[in-house]
């Protein structure tokens, strides 16, 4: 190595007397000017695979001197040198960077971690070419690196946050999904009594003004029952706690029992209910309530957003493959695309909340969209601002 570093001297003494190197031309003399003003560094090795050329700057960023890699090859750093390994470069995975290098194959961003005298440990990314003779013959690699650590310091900071806001969205998600039991059993005795004192079953109540009252607490118990379970479904679609039914069910007896559902909000609003089923005994594999709860969503959402002398059509048919498509359509207030967007959303809702004069959670579009999925099939929607909206399941046959 001493005979290295004395011709590295040498060399660099001529250059400090001449200006450049005999037998080296322009051309060179410029990539050597390039090299070191470069905020990479730069490297060549010969046709037995050993370092044979770097560029000053190589120095700087690796905290060593150019005569620690001269006439070394990778191979040998490997085994004598102060090589790392770790999560992003393991042993196996440098003696196969070592098998690329004796294959003479091209390879870019090949990055590994290096201990530094001053800064510990550091990444470096390398890349190289392969050069050949006119002839064929292999002469060596030509090839670059530049120091990466920031960038991965960075990547596992970012991979850690995500992980810890996964783990507390799952946990987040398997606490609502477990809390089926302890929310709805309490809110359903407060609506079952407030139902049995607004009825006066045991007795009257002496002031009609309590059983006003009592309707109150019933009503609001299930306005907050209907918002508690789409937030306990939302859970348990997120948390994969919901298993199918697989039941064979007539599509139109799947259809009536939806609007049979919505029809009373549909007259209290003055909105017309229109059905167009084939006239067919054809039945859809599924999980009937969860079937049933995906066609009152897009349904009661449709009444809700349709003005009043407005209408809501529901038109269904099978196709030559047997797969069944499922059509909900009003002449509602519609959506933007933005407002779409944003109404697919968990939680979302389509209106601002300082203008918006519908109640709910805003989250039907997203649980009828899961469901779908769930089912094998998909949800699509279109809307038109003042036109209204369509919305379409298509759906296989079978699950």
């Amino acid at each position: 190595m001493k005979d290295v570093g004395d011709s590295r001297q040498r060399m660099n003494a001529q250059i400090a007397e001449t200006g450049k190197l005999s037998g080296t031309d322009d051309a060179e003399r410029r990539l050597q000017d390039f090299a070191s003003a470069a905020s990479d560094w730069f490297w060549e090795l010969d046709a037995d695979l050993k370092f044979c050329w770097l560029s000053a700057r190589m120095e700087d960023i690796l905290g060593v001197t150019q005569v620690d890699f001269l006439g070394r090859s990778p191979r040998d750093i490997l085994k004598y040198g102060n090589v790392l390994f770790d999560e992003i470069v393991t042993e196996r995975d440098w003696w196969d960077h070592i098998d690329v290098l004796e294959r003479h194959e091209p390879f870019r961003g090949f990055v590994f971690p290096r201990r530094h005298p001053q800064k510990e440990r550091i990444y470096l990314s390398i890349s190289g070419t392969p050069v050949f003779a006119s002839d064929g013959s292999f002469k060596g690699y030509r090839g670059g690196g530049r120091e990466v650590t920031r960038e991965i310091l960075i990547e596992r900071e970012l991979l850690r946050a995500k992980e810890e806001a996964e783990q507390a969205s799952l946990a987040k998600t398997a606490f609502l999904a477990n809390m089926s039991h302890e929310l709805r059993t309490p809110l359903n005795a407060i609506i079952g009594f407030a139902e049995l004192i607004e009825q006066e079953i045991i007795g009257p109540i002496g002031n009609t003004r309590y059983a006003g009252y009592a309707g109150d607490i019933r009503q609001s118990g299930r306005h907050l029952l209907a918002i508690i379970n789409d937030i306990l479904d939302i859970a348990k679609v997120e948390a994969s706690h919901i298993e199918l039914a697989d039941d064979a069910i007539p599509l139109a007896d799947l259809i009536d029992a939806a609007m049979t559902n919505v029809r009373p909000q549909a007259s209290k609003k003055q909105v017309d209910l229109d059905i167009r089923v084939p006239d067919t005994d054809r039945a859809l594999h599924c999980d009937e309530r969860r079937m049933g709860q995906i066609l009152v969503n897009l349904l009661s959402n449709a009444v809700k957003f349709t003005n009043p002398g407005g209408r809501v059509c529901v038109e269904a048919s099978f196709d030559d493959d047997s797969n069944c498509t499922i059509c909900v359509t009003d002449t509602g207030i519609g959506m933007s695309a933005n407002e779409l967007k944003l109404a697919r959303q968990p939680f979302g809702q389509a209106a601002y909340h300082t203008t918006r004069d519908h109640d709910g959670t805003g989250l039907g579009l997203n649980i009828a969209d899961s469901l779908c999925r769930l089912h094998g099939g998909t949800l699509t929607i279109e809307s038109t601002p003042d036109v209204g909206t369509c919305a379409t399941i298509r759906l296989p046959t079978r699950m």
